[in-house]
């Protein structure tokens, strides 16, 4: 309930009817384990403190801005808010899975923005990227999240130096 405490939100009616959490469901499913470590960052928790995008149609606010004609079909579903994003794929409208995108608790669903898209790979809001929402995309697809790159750049160089970076 501490997610759900967090963003002064109750659980879904599906997380009601099932009567477990998400964890318990993934532990059931994949025997998966409770990290050790912090808790997941969901969409949610990633965008949560950015205005909504359809505010924004025409860009008012750089690379946050409004793109219409998702939609979700038999495995192309997005990622739903309240849980950690899919893998942000290299490409943009079709991608399979529709990993692009966010599904609402309402079912509906819309792309990620080139800011949203981010944030989710961790880069800073600051850091520019060049081009067109679908170049945008790729080249946001095809990086690795920038802590996570800390995160084994940081062990490998303890590991071969003896210290922290």
């Amino acid at each position: 309930m501490d997610y759900w405490d967090k963003h002064n939100l109750t659980p879904s009616e599906n997380e009601i009817k099932k009567g477990l959490t998400e964890k318990e469901r993934l532990k059931w499913k994949y025997g998966m384990f409770e990290p050790d470590g912090k808790p997941w960052v969901t969409v949610r928790d990633a965008i949560s403190d950015l205005p909504s995008p359809a505010l924004y149609v025409n860009g008012a606010i750089g690379e946050h801005f409004y793109r219409d004609g998702a939609k979700e079909y038999a495995g192309h579903t997005g990622s739903d808010i309240d849980m950690p994003s899919k893998t942000i794929k290299a490409g943009g409208h079709g991608v399979p899975g529709g990993e692009n995108m966010i599904r609402f608790d309402d079912g509906s669903v819309r792309y990620y923005t080139v800011l949203e898209a981010k944030r989710i790979q961790t880069f800073p809001d600051d850091y520019p990227i060049v081009g067109s929402w679908s170049e945008a995309m790729r080249q946001l697809g095809n990086a690795v999240p920038v802590k996570l790159a800390y995160t084994l750049s940081s062990s490998l160089f303890k590991n071969v130096f003896g210290s922290s970076c």
